[in-house]
């Protein structure tokens, strides 16, 4: 009983001396503890952070290879069987019908257009194709290309073309540059 005011509602002011031997933790201990396990969790966040902008990183360059993959294979593959080449303001090719266009009839002239343009606020490499029988048709076939990003592929002499590929990077105004050789093997054997 504390003798001014009367009974005490706490036990350790009761009017009997503390005694030395606590029970449970005292409030630094109880501090000490909150701030390693504040650390713990940082950490831990930290370490998730990494990992989804990891995971990020890692789908951006899957997204980009494939682009260009996919790209590059269209390309070079019409290039490689193209009847005629035709670099004076879109990249203008006329291969033979293998497939392409099944209401095309087999071996028809096959005229395709390549170009990037902004499709579904993205810059998207462009693909115009058309044959005598069909009405020409524009599809886009893959995106992740800067503005300007298919500069007009150069010819290099003996039926050698250059291409280039300017893809978005993670870095502004700095795209990353791809340039690729493909030979027309109709051009070459002649």
């Amino acid at each position: 009983m504390n003798r001014r005011h009367g009974p005490s509602v706490f036990p350790s002011l009761d009017g009997v001396l503390l005694s030395r031997h606590q029970r449970g933790f005292s409030l630094i201990e109880l501090m000490v503890a909150l701030v390693i396990g504040l650390i713990i969790i940082l950490g831990a966040g930290q370490l998730f952070l990494m990992g989804f902008q990891t995971f990020r990183q890692t789908e951006l360059m899957g997204n980009k290879q494939a682009a260009l993959t996919f790209a590059t294979e269209m390309l070079i593959r019409d290039i490689r069987r193209a009847n005629t080449i035709n670099d004076d303001s879109v990249f203008n090719l006329v291969v033979p019908n293998n497939g392409d266009l099944a209401s095309c009839g087999s071996g028809a002239n096959v005229t395709k257009e390549y170009w990037v343009e902004e499709f579904n606020g993205e810059n998207t490499l462009m693909l115009k194709v058309g044959c005598p029988t069909v009405p020409e048709f524009t599809e886009p076939l893959v995106g992740g290309f800067v503005s300007g990003g298919f500069p007009m592929p150069s010819s290099l002499g003996d039926g050698v073309w250059e291409l280039v590929f300017r893809l978005e990077s993670g870095v502004a105004d700095n795209p990353d540059e791809f340039t690729f050789h493909a030979v027309n093997r109709n051009a070459a054997v002649n």
